[in-house]
């Protein structure tokens, strides 16, 4: 382990990212590792912030499960027989 470790983040609201490093710092394993990210992911997905935001994107762009159709061909039918 490092004499001096360190959490550094940085946040641009324009690009909207978030960039975290962890520095000098050793985890145990790799499951305590996953444990971290998957706490960190949920965290994220399950954000109000998030949540409006995409609430917000939905209903500028309309509703996801409508459908829009495309111009149909017009169907030659061939008469068969008598």
């Amino acid at each position: 382990m490092s004499k001096h470790p360190k959490v550094e983040h940085e946040y641009h609201a324009g690009k909207d990212v978030l960039k975290i490093w962890v520095r000098g710092y050793a985890l145990k394993s790799k499951k305590t590792r996953e444990k971290v990210m998957n706490t960190l992911c949920h965290e994220i997905e399950r954000s109000p912030d998030r949540l409006i935001g995409e609430a917000k994107r939905a209903a500028k762009n309309g509703s996801s499960d409508k459908k829009l159709r495309g111009y149909q061909k017009s169907v030659k039918l061939v008469e068969v027989g008598d």
